[in-house]
């Protein structure tokens, strides 16, 4: 994707571009200054007859084959009052569909200097939607066409380079959600720990980050018996993926954990067979951190960040722990093994304790597929969020609010922590049935941060399955979480400035 940003007056439709016009309800078309007298004419007669709705997603296009532009598309904002970011995202979701039935690649969107409008927002609509992922299918004979260069214009000449910078951002974020979505809808047998860890390590040498893996032997030698008891049943080694990006002139560390589980069978608690396979995705919470690293380092704020991820797979082979097994984690707590199917909070157990002894990060938030429950609870349109302190939550929801990837405050009180006690070891791996099995799940993990401020976000439902929202395909990961936290990780960064 390119998009170019120039002043108002200065935008040309030669080479047969689509022109892209806003329509509000309360404040009809804006722009229209790059199409004729007698387009503008049409299109007023069509509002008048009802044929253009202002309605918010709502998108019309009139195909001029006789102009230099090829058509007009507007794009209904519904009521001004009510206009935000992620109204532009979806809108823009359903015109890339309609963009692309009618094999238009170039985009002039024409803008009013009297209602700025984020376009950063209607980039992202665009370029999230036409995501597709076709790893595994034979070449169309007939492929479709997606919008690879955008033109827009900005109200004043002063407001041409923030807007080009914003939206170069914008474009660089998105690539990352997408490398990130592309891990996730990989095959299991072809992104295993390994495969994962090899991902990983790749990208951090493109884009200029440290890199370690740790293997079995590794991670054996420091104590992180809670991970490895979930590996044991695969016959594919556990690996520990540590990112780290240094910024000379940074004073502060924050932290990205990311449950990377390739593949979850529920090991002897074994999972119903319907809907197994979608257990690949079980790493998303991985890919999202390692996609939302991929943009920070690009993107460069003046702050530390490590990114970690603990991969396994979670099945049933001979060596497989059982029910009743105790394990001991990294930082000498032991629990108890009541369900191997509550493996996701083993595997992050550790990797949470290492990293708080290790990095000493000023705040961490760790992403993780982690619980039925949060769906049953949220459904597929926001996370569950836990944390440990309260400003952590407040800057988390100013970067929800930011990327539309929507979170929703869930309690860590003693009495659900006390839920997780075991009989015979400190913890529990699970708590009582059909009791707050989310809440439950992050106060188990609130024994791995010691006194670091840190926020579990719980995205099981919002990783994948998401439909009704224009610009995610429900048959594929969503990439839930990059653009949450890249944005966190650069507020934070203009923060301490």
């Amino acid at each position: 994707m390119q998009v170019v940003v120039v002043e108002k007056g200065n935008v040309h439709v030669e080479g047969g571009p689509c022109v892209v016009l806003a329509d509000f309800e309360d404040g009809g078309l804006t722009g229209g200054a790059l199409i004729t007298p007698e387009d503008q004419a049409a299109l007023q007669t069509l509002k008048e007859q009802g044929r253009i709705s202002s309605k918010a997603q709502s998108v019309y296009y009139l195909p001029t084959p006789t102009r230099t532009y090829a058509g007009v598309l507007v794009l209904g904002l519904g009521d001004k009052d009510r206009f935000e970011a992620e109204v532009f995202r979806r809108s823009a979701g359903k015109a890339a569909a309609v963009l692309s039935e009618q094999r238009i690649s170039k985009v002039v969107f024409d803008s009013s200097p009297d209602f700025p409008l984020p376009m950063e927002a209607f980039i992202e609509g665009i370029m999230l939607a036409q995501y597709s992922f076709t790893k595994y299918k034979a070449e169309a004979d007939n492929p479709p066409v997606y919008v690879e260069n955008i033109v827009v214009s900005a109200p004043t000449s002063e407001a041409v380079a923030e807007l080009q910078e914003g939206c170069d951002r914008t474009i660089l974020t998105c690539e990352s959600v997408e490398w990130s979505r592309d891990l996730c809808n990989t095959a299991p047998n072809d992104l295993t720990p390994s495969t994962l860890a090899y991902h990983a390590e790749t990208m951090a040498e493109e884009v200029g980050c440290d890199c370690e893996i740790l293997d079995e032997d590794k991670m054996g030698d420091l104590g992180m018996d809670a991970l490895l008891g979930v590996s044991k049943g695969g016959a594919e080694p556990a690996k520990l993926i540590i990112l780290e990006y240094a910024h000379e002139e940074a004073t502060r560390t924050l932290a990205l954990v990311g449950k990377g589980l390739t593949f979850d069978t529920g090991g002897i608690s074994i999972k119903p067979a319907a809907g197994m396979h979608e257990m690949k995705y079980d790493m998303c919470g991985g890919a999202a951190v390692l996609g939302a690293m991929r943009a920070i380092v690009l993107l460069q704020p003046k702050i530390n960040v490590v990114c970690v991820v603990p991969s396994s797979e979670n099945k049933t082979g001979a060596d497989a722990q059982v029910p009743g097994d105790i394990v001991r984690a990294y930082n000498g707590k032991t629990i108890e093994v009541h369900n191997t199917d509550a493996e996701g909070r083993l595997i992050l157990a550790d990797a949470l304790a290492y990293t708080v002894d290790t990095y000493t990060p000023d705040e961490m938030i760790d992403a993780a597929t982690l619980t039925g429950a949060v769906i049953s609870g949220l459904g597929h349109y926001a996370a569950g969020v836990m944390t440990t302190d309260d400003d952590l939550m407040a800057e988390l929801q100013l970067a929800a609010n930011a990327t539309g990837e929507r979170i929703w405050p869930l309690p860590l009180w003693d009495d659900y922590a006390d839920l997780m006690k075991g009989t015979h070891a400190d913890l529990c791996n699970i708590g009582p049935p059909g009791e707050a099995g989310t809440v439950t799940a992050g106060c188990f993990l609130k024994e791995f941060v010691g006194d670091t401020p840190w926020a579990h976000v719980d995205i099981a439902g919002t990783a994948w399955g998401v439909k009704n929202v224009s610009y995610l395909n429900p048959d594929h990961a969503t990439g839930y979480g990059v653009r949450l936290f890249a944005q966190w990780v650069l507020d934070e960064a203009m923060r301490g400035e």
